[in-house]
């Protein structure tokens, strides 16, 4: 066995930045062992400050270069330590050969104290006791795009969780837990999204549901977090410059990946580059509604206004199941509707074209917004300065329907059955759009409890 430690220090200028720390591997080897510990750690909870917070990766040989094929895996700072074998890998990274060569340890300086930081990188390469056959990379999750006809439903509404997390990145349950735990739930579809990695998908490709399970993952920069749902490879996360971020983005949608910008508000984090665009969809709910969530509800609707035509979803951004937190699996839930037998590929390419609606849970309340043959997502071309809109709810009863254009409220109305459907006449003179939402009210306090995508206005 050989071992090399790599020792460092980085201050604080380097606060938000990469470093690379190269070593080479020598042919034969089997297995690589990576441990690291660093002064003044402190969590990774972006209200701690005054300590050091580091997170950590690794590169194979095909290079450690901006959207590099080398990349083998991430976790963050949740863990302090991680191996790659030829036939097995710490959760969040991917097994399969070690290539002899000049590999990279990645460090994320996320937090960097007044008085820096001190880092020891240990690396421990253990040889293959005897020559083996090729080693090939397992097989993830593919997006499928073969209809399923026994998971049809006759509404064609189908509900799921579109952002969580498991122990590949830094939530606390294999992959099989949340799937279960979402069947219990009774939802329809599931995507896991952990954070800068696709070891996930690994296990996710081997497990047996009548879920529809969709692939992807978290892309988690120091300036903005943004999911990508697809199986096109890995997308680069290590983002420092507002053009890095929109070239990663137009890659990943150029690679055919459906992208949302994700909790855009303060500790989100926050989506720093502001001006930055180019994807698909915004995370308008994450987690209970209270949790700043209206600051999300604000910037899409600041992104409507300016003639943007982005869906709205919602995903629990759950990471734990064994212990009580307040983001629990499909809090809220995303239905989407979908033609015809549905599909992963299906329900994106329905996602992708605003036909969802979000609720706070799956036995939450419901409301879907049609104008004539249009639904959600639509664009109904306008020759009059009026639009009757029809507002369905169900599961209601005690809540105030409010409709929304541009310009501000349009329409609201207390519901006092639990089931409810409502022609409404609107005045949509200088409004790009309509949209609904259902909403209470208690000691002050207001929470949205479902809401939907708009249907655009043209003239």
């Amino acid at each position: 066995m050989t071992e090399i430690i790599l020792n460092g220090f980085a201050g604080p200028e380097q606060t938000l930045s990469y470093l690379h720390l190269p070593f080479d591997v020598p042919p034969q080897t089997a297995r690589i062992d990576v441990q690291y510990e660093y002064s003044a750690a402190i969590g990774s909870d972006p209200h701690l400050s005054g300590g050091n917070t580091v997170d950590i990766g690794i590169f194979d040989p095909r290079g450690a270069q901006f959207h590099s094929p080398g990349f083998r895996g991430w976790s963050g700072s949740a863990r302090q330590a991680f191996h790659i074998a030829t036939d097995s890998a710490t959760p969040g990274y991917l097994q399969g050969p070690i290539q002899p060569g000049t590999w990279s340890v990645c460090l994320g300086l996320y937090k960097v104290a007044p008085q820096g930081c001190d880092y020891q990188v240990t690396i421990q390469l253990t040889p293959a006791e005897h020559s083996s056959s090729a080693v090939e990379f397992p097989p993830i999750l593919k997006l499928s795009h073969a209809p399923i006809p026994a998971a049809q439903t006759r509404s064609g509404w189908y509900k799921g969780e579109l952002h969580c997390h498991t122990y590949h990145s830094d939530g606390d349950s294999a992959p099989i837990d949340v799937v279960r735990t979402a069947e219990t739930l009774g939802l329809n579809f599931l995507a896991i999204m952990d954070h800068n990695t696709i070891s996930h998908q690994v296990e996710l490709n081997h497990i047996d549901t009548p879920l529809i399970l969709i692939p992807g993952y978290e892309v988690t920069t120091f300036n903005g977090h943004w999911n990508i749902w697809g199986d096109q490879n890995w997308v680069d996360f290590r983002i420092l410059t507002a053009e890095q971020m929109s070239g990663a983005i137009q890659e990943a949608v150029k690679r055919g990946f459906l992208v949302s910008c994700n909790h855009p508000r303060p500790f989100g984090p926050p989506w720093t580059f502001e001006n930055v665009e180019g994807f698909h969809c915004v995370e308008v709910w994450n987690g209970p509604w209270p949790l700043l969530n209206e600051d999300c509800l604000v910037f899409w609707e600041a992104k409507l206004r300016s003639g943007k035509r982005l869906s709205a979803v919602g995903g629990s951004d759950c990471h734990f199941l064994t212990h009580e937190h307040h983001a629990s699996l499909a809090t809220p839930t995303t239905h989407i509707y979908c033609e015809g037998a549905p599909s992963a590929a299906a329900l994106l390419d329905a996602l992708r074209a605003g036909r969802a609606f979000i609720s706070e849970a799956p036995q939450g309340p419901e409301i879907e917004l049609r104008a004539g043959e249009a639904m959600m997502g639509d664009v109904v071309h306008m020759d009059a300065p009026a639009l009757d809109v029809n507002v369905v709810t169900r599961c209601a009863a005690g809540m105030t329907l409010e409709l929304y254009g541009a310009q501000g409220l349009l329409y609201r109305q207390l519901l006092d059955a639990a089931q409810t459907e409502h022609s409404i006449p609107l005045d949509v003179r200088d409004t790009l759009y309509v949209r609904s939402q259902l909403v209470t009210e208690s000691d002050g306090v207001r929470r949205v409890r479902a809401l939907t995508n708009p249907i655009y206005l043209s003239q």
